[in-house]
């Protein structure tokens, strides 16, 4: 009899269509349950368009609401110009069960990104 490894995965939170071009913004808090004590690994994947006039940075914050401490980050270059259904993905390491909020930004106002989606999700592989 041989076994069969079944991928899990529980979606922690995931939003689309969010524009950005210059003010930040702060998503709706979120429950996370299932952390890296769990096993598993976390992972957020973002999937972007910029249309820029220069260098900008997208940054993203993954934040504990409880205290406003930043938990995870990534950040991603883009050069002015246009560019057109990106994808990035990144592990983040949450300890700790709770309230979590994105918090994403540019580093200059030159521009817009539009994040065509995003997910955070555990999975046990």
């Amino acid at each position: 009899m041989s076994s069969v490894h079944h991928e899990q995965i529980e979606i922690l939170t995931q939003a689309q269509n969010i524009k950005l071009s210059g003010n930040p913004i702060q998503t709706e808090n979120f429950l996370v349950q299932k952390t890296v004590r769990d096993g598993g690994r976390i992972r957020f994947k973002i999937r972007y368009s910029a249309e820029l006039q220069g260098f900008s940075l997208l940054e993203i914050f993954l934040m504990r609401a409880q205290n406003g401490t930043q938990t995870a980050s990534m950040t991603i270059p883009n050069g002015g110009s246009t560019a057109v259904a990106q994808e990035q993905e990144q592990e983040f390491s949450i300890w700790e069960p709770g309230d979590y909020y994105f918090f994403f930004k540019m580093s200059s106002n030159n521009g817009t990104f539009l994040i065509e989606d995003y997910q955070l999700y555990w999975s046990n592989s």
